[in-house]
């Protein structure tokens, strides 16, 4: 096992979803395709129009009757603020802390990688890389409300190998593994807790000074089906389900506090400063998916999709020590997410296809459980995209959104912030039939 300080991926007071404002709700990423994003990933499982279709339905690889590769990557612009308000942030001000935060979610790069295979008329097999959650934010190492800020990131990559069987010309289904990579780093400071001594409403010390440090990596493993329904061939529809996926996240855990100090409802364990092992069972949540596809015009085909996802599962972070023992605990009371999604696809010549998309992300958080870790909030996306094919084999594609995130208060004693901001996705993808 790494020895990089502890892979509690989202841990603490933490997770600072704030990046999932960038993405899709929480830290759940919509992104496994360019050609997808033009269109609000509206009809993902059902169109099939490259390979990259397999990254929702597996069964869809029975439309392609030669081999197909696509691969390309996202750009991800989040621009997040959090500021702080009320007495607490006044009291971060006047002792020279900062309570305003811009920019707090990375800019990322998501790739993805899709291969598909036909093996016969009735079977196929394909190969996909790509991912369903990740997050990265940071704020200021003195930042007033440290014990709920600092930094997190958590990096995953899905290796989602499949097999799909044609039962007849209206019914497929296929089946996938999934062994999922998780990488992530989690960093809390003292903040103003710092401006009182221990036992006496604080904790001591500096504000930088680390409450918590964690890092590290995990394998965990996974399943998921789908099933595609065909009418005709204008006329598709696709039901899919994507299992959780457990992870036991285990490293070392470090805390400035003194060593010995033991956890308690506002404190974390203490260690001194020095690393102790622990670990932290994480599980990403399952997600099913309902889309259609209907081409109404030689040169127009309408598209539609709903997203179920299991965030009820995420219902805390608790580490533990080797002795069985807590290091830490956080409720997080997330109810179950919605996504639902419409687009268009214009066939406007022999070279150029057009799309164009709309989609409504619910939040899995509920108003009262917000923290500024997870500002978490409803948000509209607003989608463009566009296909140019140089020949029958080669295609590239490209997409662009927009996502409208509402400002929201987040009341977290006795700390208290108003957070809002908007993203900005860019997508190109290759793709070649052989």
């Amino acid at each position: 096992m790494s020895q990089k300080t502890l892979k509690l991926s989202l841990l603490a007071a933490s997770i600072a979803l704030a990046a999932g404002q960038a993405h899709a709700a929480a830290f759940q990423l919509a992104e496994q395709n360019a050609t997808g994003l033009g269109r609000a990933y509206a009809g993902e499982g059902a169109i099939g129009d490259n390979a990259s279709v397999l990254g929702r339905n597996p069964a869809a690889m029975t439309l392609f009757d030669r081999p197909a590769l696509s691969g390309g990557a996202i750009y991800i612009n989040p621009e997040v603020d959090v500021e702080g308000k009320g007495a607490t942030a006044m009291a971060g001000r006047a002792n020279g802390l900062p309570t305003q935060s811009d920019d707090i979610a990375d800019d990322a790069v998501v790739p993805f990688f899709y291969y598909i295979q036909p093996l016969n008329e009735q079977w196929a097999a394909g190969f996909g890389a790509f991912t369903n959650y990740g997050l990265s934010t940071s704020y200021q190492d003195n930042h007033y409300a440290g014990p709920v800020a600092g930094s997190t990131s958590l990096t995953t990559i899905n290796l989602n190998p499949s097999i799909a069987f044609k039962a007849n010309k209206h019914l497929s289904i296929g089946a996938g593994f999934n062994a999922v990579y998780a990488d992530a780093e989690l960093i809390r400071h003292k903040g103003i807790t710092s401006l009182a001594p221990l036992g006496g409403g604080g904790f001591g010390g500096n504000a930088t000074d680390e409450l918590i440090r964690l890092a590290g990596d995990d394998w965990a493993y996974g399943w998921n089906i789908g099933v595609l329904l065909e009418a005709n061939e204008n006329n598709r529809w696709a039901l899919t389900y994507r299992s959780e996926v457990d992870l036991t996240l285990e490293g070392n855990y470090s805390s400035a506090l003194p060593n010995g100090l033991p956890y308690g409802p506002d404190n974390p364990a203490g260690t001194g400063g020095n690393s102790i092992p622990g670990s932290l069972d994480l599980t990403l949540p399952a997600i099913a998916e309902v889309s259609g596809f209907h081409q109404v015009q030689p040169d127009w085909a309408l598209h539609y999709g709903i997203m179920w996802t299991e965030w009820s599962s995420f219902k805390e972070l608790r580490a533990l020590g080797s002795d069985g023992g807590t290091l830490f605990q956080k409720e997080e009371g997330f109810e179950n997410g919605w996504r639902m999604s419409v687009g268009a696809t214009h066939q406007l010549n022999d070279q150029w296809t057009l799309r164009g998309g709309l989609a409504y992300d619910k939040s899995p958080v509920p108003e009262g459980a917000r923290s500024i870790s997870i500002p978490d909030v409803d948000r509209t996306w607003y989608t463009l995209g566009a296909t140019y094919a140089y020949n029958q084999n080669l295609s590239v594609d490209a997409g662009f959104a927009f996502l409208d995130g509402k400002e929201v208060t987040v009341k977290e004693t006795p700390f208290e912030f108003t957070s809002g901001g908007d993203a900005y996705l860019f997508g190109l993808q290759m793709n070649y039939a052989f």
